[in-house]
């Protein structure tokens, strides 16, 4: 990442840490959304073009700011749930790449998989970008018509929440295709991100091949051929075809979400910063051993009470 870039992150990060930072306080998060629901008419339609928000749906972005019964949130009404954490995507967004995985699988169709993180965020893993959460119409943006989306009959509500930890835990991994048949620790790609998903999960019976290199063609199996997966692709199409309507404002719904995850993951690394400072200054004889033990005992425990891991900066027991 170039120096423009890391200043432009570093800026993002301080701003949702400013949001957080308000919406903590119920007092405060309850004047700040009444502000905004005040806000003029042209004030919003200012608020919304700066997300991306097409003129046409700028009404619909008011009376969502203004919690006004609106068409977007009755189509979330009507597709909420439909999508579930661990949902694996089939896709072609390249044929010559679809082609070659025919060698693996005779009837392979897939160039890319992708897992459903949460509602209509997902999680893949890209060149260029690494393991990093987008909409699904985003995922989809450049794909042919014929994805599919297959569930494992053993995924469910029980393990949603360890399900959407496993997918956090990997993002911001570089993306790097590397023979083996054990998880990329520091590396991922996309079909070896959702083995490694589902292995720490601990979801038995779900055929992912323990390959040095796991591919979609492994994926395509799976859907055509084992019991334990499910095609649940017309059950879950009004739910893409409702982000595909509505990109630029389940992009906006799901800002929170993602932004949350990053600024998470911005403060552990700064945790594991503060904790390497500690002993500098300890074996400098600037500070105690005494005071040493202690502030690391502070950010430990900090640590211990958070609800995620990443794969960079792995707490210790």
């Amino acid at each position: 990442m170039n120096d423009l870039l890391m200043l432009k992150e570093a800026a993002r990060n301080a701003a949702a840490s400013d949001m957080f930072r308000l919406m903590s306080s119920e007092d405060k998060g309850e004047k700040f959304v009444e502000e905004l629901r005040r806000m003029p008419d042209e004030a919003l339609n200012v608020m919304g073009r700066l997300n991306g928000v097409p003129e046409q749906q700028l009404h619909i972005h008011r009376a969502m700011i203004r919690n006004e019964d609106n068409e977007f949130t009755q189509g979330l009404c009507q597709v909420d749930g439909l999508l579930q954490p661990g949902d694996v995507i089939l896709m072609t967004s390249n044929q010559a790449l679809a082609n070659i995985q025919r060698a693996l699988y005779k009837d392979a169709k897939s160039s890319h998989v992708a897992l459903v993180h949460a509602d209509f965020i997902c999680i893949d893993a890209i060149p260029k970008e690494g393991v990093s959460n987008r909409i699904i119409s985003e995922v989809l943006a450049d794909a042919q018509s014929g994805w599919r989306v297959i569930r494992h009959k053993l995924v469910g509500k029980t393990n949603t929440d360890s399900i959407m930890r496993a997918c956090t835990f990997y993002l911001a991994q570089p993306y790097l295709i590397c023979p083996s048949t054990k998880s990329g620790k520091k590396f991922a790609y996309c079909s070896e991100l959702a083995r490694k998903v589902y292995r720490d999960v601990g979801v038995t019976s779900t055929g992912i091949p323990n390959k040095s290199i796991i591919a979609p063609a492994h994926f395509d199996r799976l859907a055509d051929e084992h019991a334990e997966w499910m095609n649940v692709t017309d059950t879950v199409r009004p739910a893409i075809e409702f982000c595909q309507n509505y990109p630029e404002l389940v992009r906006m719904s799901t800002k929170l979400f993602i932004k949350g995850l990053k600024l998470n993951r911005q403060r552990f690394k700064d945790r594991t910063k503060r904790l390497a400072e500690i002993q500098i200054l300890a074996k400098a004889r600037k500070i105690t051993k005494e005071q040493a033990k202690e502030a690391t005992s502070q950010l430990r425990e900090i640590e211990r009470n958070m609800n995620h891991t990443f794969w960079d900066v792995m707490t210790k027991a």
